[in-house]
């Protein structure tokens, strides 16, 4: 029993210096390292009985109680630690990991870091002959575990200018790959959507219609943001945020109306996945990302489940405001 005390607290120490490397801690909230990525930055897994419980780590359990430490593969193929101890500890661990919120969303870059992605494009685009004026086409793109991309396919609306959408399909088929790290033990192929522009050469564009849009998208982006998490995720609690200073009259009464169980509440529902369970992951937005014709892309993880919803912004006394959006398939449009 000593000797297995000592391997366990060798494995410890070795395990939360790991995880102390990938976390930081403040209260019951667990944020992950950002970018850049290094190469030697890599997650530590842990199992409790055969288990692997997200926010679990050897913190969260006394010496003592660890009736036997392995270090072996997992199914997946992670070189893990697996941990052995009783039903009554396993129970107070998971306990305690609901009580962590730990960032699940698997997170990829660039080779070099983001930055240099931008740089990639302008450096092996290639502008179709006889191009005239400015256009963005998104394509959407798988990624898998080993950074590789494939079926790259045109977002949204295509380019008239059929070329465009081919460069565009082209260009991101030839990106290298991305170097990619999991937070789960299990490696799954994910999503990613890129926007590219195409510009005729050497020709300077001023901004003309949108402008006014771009320009104030640094104040838009706060307010959405605040809109989630207030009223959409209500994961926070902000005095000075109004629903009316990021959307319309119009807008809002539409949200009122669509809300059946209480007349003086939001159906802001309509604005996340519409689904009514989930995993215990919290709501989050992921991105928000300005797009054609006055439109704002937000790219959320409710519970768990991955989506986007579309709104169009209208200026409104003086001011870019929410005056429509998407909704989950199967809702009524507001």
């Amino acid at each position: 029993m000593k000797n297995l005390l000592i391997i366990v607290s060798l494995i410890l120490t070795q395990s939360c210096i790991a995880f102390a490397q990938n976390y930081c801690v403040n209260d019951t909230i667990v944020r992950e390292i950002q970018f850049p990525l290094t190469l030697d930055d890599k997650t530590e897994f842990f199992y409790f009985n055969d288990e692997w419980i997200p926010g679990a780590h050897p913190g969260l359990v006394e010496v003592e109680a660890i009736q036997k430490a392995e270090v072996k593969n997992d199914e997946y193929g992670n070189r893990a630690i697996f941990l052995t101890v009783s039903p009554e500890t396993l129970a107070q661990i998971k306990a305690e990991a609901r009580k962590i919120w730990v960032n699940l969303d698997t997170r990829c870059e660039f080779p070099g870091g983001n930055g240099k992605l931008k740089e990639w494009i302008e450096e092996n685009i290639r502008i179709p002959e006889g191009f005239k004026g400015s256009e963005r086409v998104f394509v959407k793109f798988t990624v898998h575990p080993d950074g590789s991309i494939s079926d790259p396919t045109i977002f949204r609306r295509p380019s008239k200018n059929e070329a465009v959408n081919q460069e565009a399909i082209r260009l991101v088929n030839a990106l290298p790959k991305f170097r990619v790290k999991y937070y789960t033990p299990q490696k799954k192929n994910f999503h990613l959507t890129l926007p590219i522009t195409f510009k005729e050469p050497g020709v300077i564009f001023i901004r003309g219609g949108e402008s006014s849009f771009i320009n104030q998208f640094s104040e838009i982006e706060p307010k959405i943001k605040q809109l989630y998490e207030n009223l959409v995720f209500a994961t926070a609690k902000d005095p000075d945020f109004n629903i009316t200073d990021i959307c319309t009259a119009d807008f809002i009464e539409r949200l009122e109306k669509a809300n059946d169980s209480d007349s003086k509440g939001y159906a802001t529902w309509l604005l996340r996945s519409g689904m009514q369970d989930g995993d215990d992951t919290p709501s989050r937005i992921i991105s928000i990302v300005p797009s054609a014709d006055n439109t704002v892309i937000v790219n959320w993880s409710d519970m768990g489940h991955k989506g986007s919803t579309n709104f169009t912004l209208v200026k409104s006394d003086g001011e870019w405001k929410i005056n429509n959006a998407t909704v989950p398939e199967g809702y009524n449009p507001l």
